[in-house]
């Protein structure tokens, strides 16, 4: 009778230490999780494609349905060579010359939410993200015309060049849709990602860019994904 006791007790102690094994498991998988996604993007602005780098990074829920974090993205004159011009009014000229042409940037900073849906194929997974936040952008002198000829600083030139406002701030909403795919059925951390949303911009003007420079404009956007 006492081995069929300690029988017993040995049967229920290794059930019970598989249960909170699988317990311990199912607990740790569904961890709060981290991602980050760096990207290039296109934005079709009126009369050209604008380029941009930038990324994302946050938190991902224990259940992986959600996204919280930031999102950034910018453009830079190196990764794009388009320039506008800027005809000053009669009588006067910078440098000598009554029309100057301006390079251009911008930048996006805002917060970022993003609900993950999986497919029938685990590789697979639709991400639906919203942002908003705020969006700055300028039109800046080019090569020699940085050379102010006074020896002033070229921000004042550029500001006085285009009537106080040579660059502007407002807010910035997007919304948009990315397929992100996992690179290797092994490994589920690195995935690639390809996207396009849609922006509008609140309160942005500039001299050059108008009210409806980034407003109701479309980005494409390709890049990878590291969850962790």
């Amino acid at each position: 009778m006492k081995v069929k006791t300690i029988i017993l007790a040995l049967l229920l102690s290794s059930i019970s230490s598989v249960a909170f094994s699988q317990e311990s498991t199912q607990t740790e998988s569904q961890s709060i999780g981290f991602y980050f996604q760096p990207e290039y993007s296109a934005m079709f602005l009126n009369d050209h494609v604008g380029n941009a780098v930038g990324f994302g990074l946050g938190i991902t829920t224990k259940n992986e349905k959600w996204d919280f974090g930031i999102r950034y993205y910018g453009r830079s004159g190196p990764i794009n060579p388009k320039e506008y011009e800027l005809v000053l009014p009669a009588g006067e000229t910078y440098k000598g010359k009554s029309s100057i042409m301006l390079g251009h940037d911008h930048g996006f900073l805002g917060l970022e939410a993003a609900y993950n849906l999986r497919l029938k194929n685990d590789r697979l997974m639709i991400r639906i993200p919203v942002s908003f936040g705020q969006l700055g952008a300028g039109f800046y002198l080019k090569g020699d015309d940085r050379y102010t000829p006074d020896g002033e600083r070229t921000s004042v030139w550029e500001d006085k060049l285009q009537g106080g406002s040579d660059a502007g701030f407002g807010f910035c909403s997007e919304f948009g849709a990315q397929f992100i795919y996992q690179l290797s059925a092994k490994n589920e951390h690195i995935h690639i990602m390809m996207g396009a949303s849609y922006l509008n911009t609140y309160g942005y003007e500039s001299f050059l860019g108008g009210k409806d420079f980034y407003n109701n404009k479309v980005r494409a956007s390709v890049g990878f994904r590291f969850s962790f």
